[in-house]
């Protein structure tokens, strides 16, 4: 995560040589939304000083979601202070600029392979039954994302011999009561749809006090890493996108649910076509009339992609929903987030005051469907 281009040049030649796969971000908001997509990262490696906030905020908001991602920092900043607030922020090491090829390598080299060593060892033995035979009937491969409170899993099904994602919550010690009903409320929310764009669940249980439930593998990227990596979508694509995303609200809507959280990390291409998209993460959706877990005044979701009228805490309803479709549909169309440059509570502040706009090179029979949701 950096903004200057002589120094992000710099580090893609030299972890690109060494054979890494390199994704870059400019800001902090596009690279924490890129950290809540399934696909999972190996190592983060984030500046200080960014565009749109402080990169430690960036690191801070991460380990909240105790994520085990390896992070160095690195920053002009050399003060014993600024080293103790990197530190303090989550990050597992801090490099000072000007920095040294050497220095860079050696450490990233270092925090990689301990990952890699963490990661061995919690799938040999971080699961009831094994790697090999997992809650029963699952033979796990890896680790394909992490979340705040549950780890997803690509695995096969021995009983099917297919291919699933295996979503479990973490280990009982760290685990509080709330984020077990929040798993539940997931669980039976995913169960208790049927609909060939919502990610479907074929299993769920409990042993040894763990938490998990089965659910298709689907080949694709996210709608986001489509727009970035290929480009943005034709008009027409866009429309596809959004009409059957809108029938997979639908979906939710009939057994009353709400999913809170549409975003395009959120949303897989099947095969990478537009007009297929997969509904996933239900870390946060609920039924409209369950009030159990989130207290009245708290703002579930991701900035930019909220509804206006839920940032001071009003019940978040379908139209919530179809608010995010719309910001979601207007990503794909343009290839960038709404409102650039802010974050956190700046960018919930601008949007209770501004619309978003729809530029004029957006067809008008798509502008007038964007406009009205």
């Amino acid at each position: 995560v950096e903004d200057e281009q002589p120094i992000r040049r710099l580090v893609q030649r030299l972890l690109t040589e060494r054979g890494h796969t390199v994704e870059w971000f400019g800001t902090v908001a596009t690279a924490y939304d890129r950290l809540a997509s399934p696909k999972p990262l190996d190592l983060l490696l984030c500046d200080i000083g960014l565009p749109d906030g402080d990169g430690l905020e960036l690191v801070a908001r991460i380990r909240q979601r105790r994520h085990r991602l390896p992070i160095v920092v690195f920053s002009g900043r050399s003060s014993e202070s600024d080293f103790k607030r990197g530190f303090a922020a989550g990050a597992d090491d801090y490099i000072r600029k000007p920095f040294l090829s050497e220095e860079l390598l050696a450490k990233l080299d270092v925090h990689l392979a301990r990952a890699s060593d963490r990661e061995t060892q919690a799938l040999q033995v971080d699961l009831p039954g094994g790697r090999e035979h997992a809650f029963g009937r699952y033979r796990v491969d890896k680790v394909i994302g992490r979340g705040s409170y549950g780890t997803v899993y690509s695995a096969v099904d021995e009983r099917s011999e297919q291919e699933v994602a295996l979503k479990v919550l973490n280990a009982k010690p760290g685990v509080q009561e709330e984020e077990r009903l929040r798993f539940l409320r997931e669980t039976y929310a995913l169960s208790s749809v049927e609909h060939p764009n919502v990610v479907a669940v074929s299993d769920f249980g409990v042993q040894q006090g763990r938490f998990y439930y089965a659910m298709e593998a689907v080949s694709g990227p996210t709608l986001r890493q489509k727009v970035e990596q290929e480009g943005p979508a034709t008009p027409s694509e866009a429309l596809a996108l959004l009409e059957v995303t809108a029938a997979a609200l639908c979906s939710l809507t009939a057994v009353d649910l709400v999913h809170r959280d549409l975003t395009p990390s959120n949303v897989i291409l099947r095969d990478g076509r537009f007009e297929a998209p997969v509904l996933i993460d239900f870390g946060l959706a609920k039924r409209t009339f369950d009030s159990g877990l989130t207290q009245h005044d708290l703002v579930m979701g991701t900035p930019g992609y909220i509804a206006p009228e839920t940032m001071p805490g009003a019940p978040q309803t379908i139209r919530g929903d179809l608010f995010a479709l719309g910001i979601l549909t207007r990503f794909a169309l343009l290839g960038r987030d709404p409102f650039p440059g802010l974050g956190g509570m700046k960018l919930i502040d601008f949007m209770t005051r501004n619309e978003a706009s729809i530029p004029a090179s957006i067809p008008e029979h798509v502008a007038s469907v964007l406009r009205t949701l």
